[in-house]
């Protein structure tokens, strides 16, 4: 697993964490309306800030451009002025299509605001974040439904309370600014009634505790998604995880990992590990198994 920061020693600082997510639950297009459902993990990326003498420091700005761009805009449009360190650990891999970036940005954006004393609600947060690019919004409590080019929150619902996901990675990167948007839309005119049938299939699964709704859902939006950006895996890894009790397989839209959700209840994390090595040796990379959670931002 990847870990990356910036850094300062701050003791005393303000220190806030943003979940990754596995992925989404769901992505479309419905209506011309784009949208995605958020899939949050603890897994997570921490931002400490401490008061600086001037200006915004990062000690790393070729990597980490997107939150400097971010936080200067928060403070152009929301006129505060920038005295800030800020310092990012990660534990989310990147490129993957975890939302290693909307967390990163999410969690250094809202640790400045606070220590600025600057309060801004969530969908004008959002706003800020989609303009510099694509997001996932995680700061959204609960599972949400956000058209994830503008930031606009279309929908909430409640976290699961008994689902989790092995996330598996079948390789390579992905830039999300590269997706092929375009060609996703057109796959998604043609299957308006598919994506509806599963959206509304979705909410009820998280709005009734019915984790398998959820995940009979998000397999929908997932083998749809082979059409736009095949992984070779999917259908293997659906059978395999099924015949071992696991409820379905959702995936990264935009991104290279497949997520294997099952009832925390069942404790199958270790069975499903040892079966999806077996099955595909090095062609997959095992991240780690995690429970999905509500988004927002966390104390430390």
């Amino acid at each position: 697993m990847q870990a990356t920061s910036i850094g300062v020693d701050a003791a005393s600082a303000l220190r806030l964490k943003a979940p990754g997510t596995c992925g989404e639950l769901m992505q479309g297009a419905i209506d011309e309306q784009d949208f995605l459902v958020n899939c949050p993990v603890n897994l997570f990326s921490y931002a400490t800030v401490e008061e600086h003498d001037d200006g915004l420091y990062l000690s790393d700005l070729n990597r980490f451009t997107k939150i400097r761009d971010t936080i200067s805009l928060a403070a152009h449009e929301y006129a505060f002025r920038l005295g800030h360190k800020v310092a990012i650990h990660s534990d989310i891999p990147r490129g993957k299509g975890m939302a290693s970036s909307s967390a990163d940005i999410t969690a250094a954006l809202e640790a400045v605001f606070r220590s600025a004393e600057v309060r801004l609600d969530a969908q004008l947060f959002a706003r800020l974040v989609t303009e510099i690019e694509p997001s996932d919004c995680v700061h959204f409590p609960g599972i949400a439904e956000v058209n994830h080019l503008t930031g606009r929150l279309l929908d909430s619902m409640p976290a699961p309370a008994d689902l989790n996901v092995l996330v598996v990675d079948c390789g390579g990167e992905i830039d999300t600014i590269g997706f092929d948007r375009k060609r996703a839309r057109a796959i998604y005119r043609q299957n308006q009634p598919y994506l509806k049938d599963a959206l509304a299939k979705l909410k009820r699964g998280l709005r009734h505790a019915d984790p398998l709704s959820v995940a009979d859902a998000a397999t929908a939006s997932a083998t749809l998604s082979q059409q736009i950006h095949l992984k070779p895996q999917f259908d293997e890894m659906l059978a395999t995880s099924r015949e071992l009790g696991a409820l379905g397989v959702n995936c990264a839209h935009s991104g290279t990992v497949l997520g294997v959700m099952y009832r925390a209840s069942d404790r199958l994390g270790d069975t499903l590990k040892h079966a999806i090595t077996q099955r595909f040796g090095k062609s997959v990379e095992i991240v780690g198994d995690f429970k999905i959670i509500s988004g927002g931002c966390y104390d430390c």
